[in-house]
């Protein structure tokens, strides 16, 4: 029971340092390195000691984070594009144009569906085996991960050794909720009807 809590938590540390350095990457960072700033070192510092990478595997997978992130955002730009003339039509009354429309949005969520599945399986090709199967226990985990808050509530895990002191507050603060999201392919926010995105129109 210890050992696979263990891997949930080393599960949600790598997941938190992933979010942050594919948020951070974007922002400060060049491809082929890891995003400037105290906070997004210790992301990049976490995702180097969990995964035991080297320099050569962590260069690799920020220029795949960061190509990745730009495509989703071109996606993204594309799809809210369509999505607002999609609108218009509708509203004009061109049902013929709106259907038009949206069969584009279509094509285009799928391409950021290809891209999520390309991206996952480019990054694992980074790794080598024993790092590959960690990768895969660490998923393992995760979906086990929902119950361990609630049996961390009742006193039925031992927390003691967890960051925070085993304060009831930290099993629900530690990203369980977003992990699922970035294991099913790092899904952008901003790609109105894609997965993990808002509805077209809203």
């Amino acid at each position: 029971m210890k050992t696979r809590f263990a891997i949930m938590v080393t599960a949600a540390a790598l997941l938190l340092a992933a979010q942050s350095y594919a948020q951070q990457g974007s922002q400060q960072g060049g491809p082929g390195g890891p995003p400037m700033g105290r906070g997004s070192q210790r992301s990049a510092d976490s995702i180097k000691t969990i995964l035991d990478l080297s320099d050569r595997q962590f260069a690799e997978l920020g220029d795949l984070v960061n190509a990745h992130n730009q495509k989703l955002k071109d996606l993204g730009v594309q799809i809210r594009d369509l999505d607002k003339q999609r609108r218009e039509a509708a509203a004009s009354g061109n049902t013929a144009l709106a259907t038009a429309l949206g069969a584009q949005m279509q094509s285009l969520q799928q391409q950021v569906m290809d891209e999520n599945a390309a991206y996952h399986e480019n990054s694992l090709r980074v790794l080598d085996s024993a790092q590959r199967e960690k990768v895969k226990q660490i998923e393992d985990a995760l979906k086990l991960a929902p119950s361990a808050g609630a049996l961390a509530q009742y006193g039925l895990l031992d927390t003691s050794q967890l960051p925070g002191g085993g304060r009831s507050g930290f099993m629900g603060g530690m990203g369980f909720g977003m992990g699922a999201g970035m294991m099913r392919g790092g899904r952008g926010p901003d790609v109105p009807g894609g997965p993990g995105g808002p509805p077209p129109g809203q």
